[in-house]
C-alpha cells in the first residue's frame, strides 16, 4: 500500500514538473518540408520524440513475440504437436480396441513425425505381430533400434515375445538367453525365458531358472507357486530311470529328484503320488511309507490312501495299524474301506478284508471293489457269493460304459 502511495505521489510530481519546464521558454523547433513547415517548443518536441520512440520499440517487440515463442510459432507448434499426439492416441486406441491392422497402419504412418516415436513404434510391432506379420514387425524393431538405442533391450523383448507367439522358439532363445546372461535380474527376460522352457517342456532348465525368479520377483506369489508345482510336478511324472544303471544307482537317481524338491511342497499328496510310484518303479517304496503316512494325517488324500494299499509294499501290519485309526475319523470314506480290505487281503485276513469290501460296497458300489470281494470269497470257499460278486461288478461295469 506504501509503495502505491509512493509511487502515484513521485508520478504527480513527474507531471507537474513537465508541465512547469513546457511553459518555460526553453526555444522552439522549426521544421520545413516542401510546403508544409512545423513549429513547436522543444519540450513538446522532446515529447513526441519519446511518444514515437516508445510506440516504434513497442510495436517491433510485438512483431517479435508474434512471430517468436510466445504468439504465433507458439501456436504452431502447439497445434502441431496436438495433432502428432492426437494421431498416437488414435493409433494406441485402435490397438486396445483389438482393431490389430489400422492400429499397425496408424501407429507406423505416426511413428514418423511422432513426439514419441518409441511408444508408436513398439505398439506397431505388437499390432503387427497379432495380425502374424512377423516380418513387418521385425523391420519396424530394426527401425526402434536405429531410432534410439536405449529401447534395444524392450525392442528385443518384443521380437523374443513374437517368436514365441510364432512358435519358433529355437529363434526365440538366441534373443533370449544373451540377454539373460547380461541381465539376470531383469524380470521382463526372466519371464520370457521361462515362457520358452515351459513350452518346450524343458522342466530340467525351468527348474534352474525358479531360483532367479523368486530372488528378482518375476511374478507374483501365486503365479510364481501355480509355476513351481507345475515344474516339480512334470519332473516327477516324466523321470525315468537310467535302465543302464544298477538298481542302486537308479534309487539314488529318484532320491536325489525328491532333494531338490521344497520342503513346503514335499507334503502336497498330488507329488507324493507321483514319488511313490517312482519309488515302486525301483522297488524302493519302503521309505515312502511313514511319509505318506505323515501327510495323510496332515492333509487327508484318498489318492495316497489308495496307494497305501497296493500290492507288492511291504509292512502290511503297520499300514493296517495307520489305516485303521483313520477309520475311527473317517468311517463312511469308502477309498479307505478298500484299502483296508487289500491290507487284508495281503495279511491274508480273509473275514475282515470281507467285511471292509462289504462295507465300501454299501457305501459306494464298485466294479473292482466287487471284484476284490469275489476274490475274498474264493479264498474262503464260498464260491456261489463269489459269482455273484463279480456278476454284480461286470453288470455295473457295463452300465457305467454305457452311461458314459
Amino acid at each position: 500500500m506504501r509503495g502505491l502511495l509512493l509511487g502515484i505521489i513521485i508520478s504527480l510530481l513527474f507531471g507537474a514538473l513537465s508541465i512547469w519546464l513546457m511553459q518555460q521558454d526553453g526555444g522552439y523547433v522549426f521544421i520545413n518540408f516542401q510546403n508544409y513547415t512545423v513549429e513547436m517548443t522543444v519540450w513538446v518536441a522532446l515529447l513526441l520524440y519519446l511518444i514515437v520512440t516508445a510506440s516504434i520499440v513497442w510495436f517491433f517487440s510485438l512483431v517479435k513475440w508474434g512471430a517468436g515463442a510466445g504468439g504465433l510459432r507458439n501456436w504452431w507448434v502447439s497445434r502441431a504437436s496436438s495433432k502428432k499426439i492426437n494421431t498416437t492416441k488414435q493409433g494406441l486406441i485402435l490397438y486396445a480396441d483389438h482393431e490389430w491392422q489400422r492400429a499397425l497402419e496408424v501407429l507406423t504412418k505416426s511413428a514418423e513425425r511422432s513426439l514419441i516415436p518409441e511408444v508408436d513404434l513398439l505398439f506397431a510391432v505388437r499390432s503387427a505381430s497379432e495380425c502374424g506379420q512377423i516380418e513387418k514387425a521385425r523391420s519396424l524393431i530394426e527401425k526402434l533400434k536405429v531410432s534410439n538405442s536405449k529401447f534395444y533391450l524392450l525392442a528385443q523383448k518384443s521380437l523374443a515375445e513374437i517368436y514365441i507367439q510364432d512358435e519358433s522358439f529355437d529363434l526365440a532363445l538366441e534373443i533370449i538367453t544373451p540377454m539373460a546372461d547380461e541381465r539376470p535380474e531383469d524380470p521382463g527376460v526372466l519371464r520370457l525365458l521361462a515362457d520358452v522352457l515351459y513350452l518346450i517342456e524343458d522342466w530340467t532348465s525351468l527348474q534352474l531358472l525358479l531360483q532367479d525368479m523368486h530372488r528378482f520377483k518375476a511374478l507374483d506369489k501365486s503365479d510364481m507357486a501355480l509355476l513351481e508345482f507345475d515344474v516339480y510336478q512334470n519332473l516327477l511324472s516324466e523321470f525315468q530311470a537310467d535302465p543302464d544303471l544298477t538298481l542302486q544307482e537308479q534309487k539314488e537317481q529318484v532320491a536325489d529328484l525328491w532333494d531338490i524338491i521344497p520342503k513346503r511342497l514335499k507334503t502336497d499328496s498330488h507329488l507324493s503320488c507321483f514319488y511313490f510310484d517312482l519309488l515302486v518303479s525301483v522297488n524302493d517304496c519302503e521309505k515312502m511309507i511313514p511319509i505318506m503316512i505323515k501327510n495323510v494325517n496332515n492333509s487327508w488324500s484318498d489318492e495316497l490312501v489308495l496307494r497305501l494299499g497296493e500290492t507288492g509294499i511291504p509292512k502290511p501290519e503297520f499300514r493296517l495299524a495307520a489305516a485303521e485309526k483313520w477309520l475311527v475319523k473317517y468311517p463312511e470314506n469308502s477309498i479307505l474301506l478298500f484299502t483296508l480290505g487289500n491290507i487284508c487281503c495281503q495279511l491274508k485276513f480273509w473275514g475282515k478284508a470281507r467285511d471292509y469290501f462289504s462295507s465300501a460296497l454299501a457305501i459306494e458300489p464298485n466294479p473292482k471293489i466287487f471284484a476284490s470281494l469275489g476274490e475274498v470269497m474264493i479264498q474262503i470257499g464260498e464260491v456261489d457269493a463269489a459269482h455273484d460278486a463279480f456278476r454284480s461288478g461286470l453288470i455295473l461295469g457295463n452300465q457305467e460304459r454305457f452311461s458314459r
